[in-house]
Formats: C-alpha cells, structure tokens, sequence
C-alpha cells in the first residue's frame, strides 16, 4: 500500500478560485477537486492519502473543520485545522478529536503565528494531550516572501519544548533549507514528509544522505498535490536505492502507524 501523507483539495464550488490565485508563483498538476486528488492517485498508483485542511481566517474553523469531517472517507483521510487567533482554539482542538480526525495542519506563514508564542502552548498540550498529530509547513514556500517563520531551528527547538507532540515537519523539515535541516533536524524523533522534496529542489544524492540520516522509520511520502504531480514524485522516491525495508516505511507503515490504521 502506497499512502501519500500530504495532499490537498477544495470544496468544488472554491478550487479553481485557489488555484488561480496561486498560479502566477506555483502552478497546479490537477484541477484542486476531490476527483481530481482520486483521479490523480488511481493515475499514480496510491491507495490512500492524507487531506490536510489549512483554516484561512479565525472565523472559519467551525465550517472547515465539518467540511473536513464529510469528506473523511477512503481514499481521503482528512486532518482538521485550528486559526491561532480564533477566540477558542482548545474548543475546536476537542471537536477534531471527538470528530475522530488524527490530527490537526498549521501553517506558520499563512496563519501569521510562531511556534514560540506562548498563547498557543495551550494547543500544542491539548493535542499531545489528546494523541492527535500536529502537521506544519516547514521552511520557504513560494506564496511568501521571506523571512520564514518555520524554520528547521525554530522548529527544533518547538520539538524541545514539547517533545510529546506527534510532530510532522512537512518539505523534509524545511524546503530549500537543506544545510539547516541537516544540522538541526536530522535524527531528532519527529516525522519529516516528502511532499516537495523533488528533483526541482533537492538533489537525489542529498535526499538519500537526509533519509538515511535520519532514518527511514520516520520519513513520511508525500506529494503537496495539487501542486506537484504525485505520479512523479513517487517515481522519484522509487528511483533512490532504497531497501525494501525502507521502502515500507517509507510508503506505508509509519502513515499507518500515525493514522492506527489495521
């Protein structure tokens, strides 16, 4: 089984809307639907993937999240979301648990925060509290001038301050901050996925030297679709030489792991 960790989709009635406003820095592989994201996947070869739900504005967690919710069903395993300045997040980081979604995405550049802010420590306790991941965009992203918030350091020392928390660093820990991956992430236990770590951004040799670093018990495969092709960056993990012990985890059982899969 082949889980791609790091998805996304839109509500039909928004997608090309998303798409278009990001079209000028990142363009999109799929039409950012829900059919699309299948389409793509029976096209790759990927059995399940994580939809990972970003709130846009502290107003709209309720709405998202219930969205979340509906569309929770195979092949999508959805996360939900919190806005780190809605009034109430530890009310919401409850109603995602009790929900039965595994686990909430933030992200530090859209959502305006830093990890190091005492307001939200609050949320990062309930969640570990609760056994739900947290999933965080990690280093550049292209919608955003820099400088970043989420760094690899920054992110690091998050992970010190709350080591319980089920923590996956999106982009390998930090996209395009590769020499900083290496001296501050890798071999700490947190989850770094894949989504991004392509051809256009990491060289193969690098890559490899990052997994086998830190370990291939926690990497996680993933795509960013729609904005990147899951088709080719599966081909791309595939093409490194990979054991096939690493291969399983890399493709499967640390997802199932994290997601309590049977």
């Amino acid at each position: 089984m082949v889980i791609d960790f790091h998805a996304h989709f839109y509500p039909e009635k928004v997608a090309a809307k998303a798409l278009a406003v990001c079209a000028a820095r990142i363009p999109a592989w799929s039409d950012g639907t829900r059919s699309g994201l299948e389409a793509s996947m029976r096209e790759a070869g990927i059995d399940l993937a994580v939809g990972l739900t970003v709130v846009n504005a502290p107003g709209n967690s309720t709405n998202i999240n219930a969205w979340a919710v509906r569309e929770n069903r195979r092949p999508l395993i959805m996360t939900g979301g919190i806005h780190p300045d809605e009034p109430e997040p530890l009310r919401t980081i409850e109603t995602v648990a009790a929900a039965g979604l595994p686990g909430i995405k933030v992200h530090p550049e859209y959502q305006h925060f830093r990890f190091d802010e005492e307001r939200l420590f609050p949320v990062w306790e309930r969640c570990e509290e609760l056994g739900l991941f947290v999933v965080t965009h990690a280093g550049w992203d292209a919608m955003f001038d820099p400088p970043c918030r989420g760094t690899p350091e920054k992110l690091a020392e998050f992970h010190r301050r709350f080591p319980g928390v089920k923590l996956i660093l999106a982009h390998l820990g930090g996209l395009a901050m590769w020499d900083d991956v290496e001296k501050y992430l890798t071999g700490l236990p947190v989850y770094l996925d894949l989504a991004m770590a392509s051809p256009d951004y990491i060289e193969a040799d690098r890559l490899l030297r990052i997994i086998r670093t830190h370990g291939a018990g926690r990497i996680l495969f993933g795509t960013d679709s729609p904005w990147y092709g899951q088709k080719e960056q599966l081909g791309f993990i595939r093409s490194l030489p990979l054991s096939p012990a690493e291969q399983e985890q890399i493709f499967h059982r640390n997802a199932a792991e994290l997601l309590r899969l049977p």
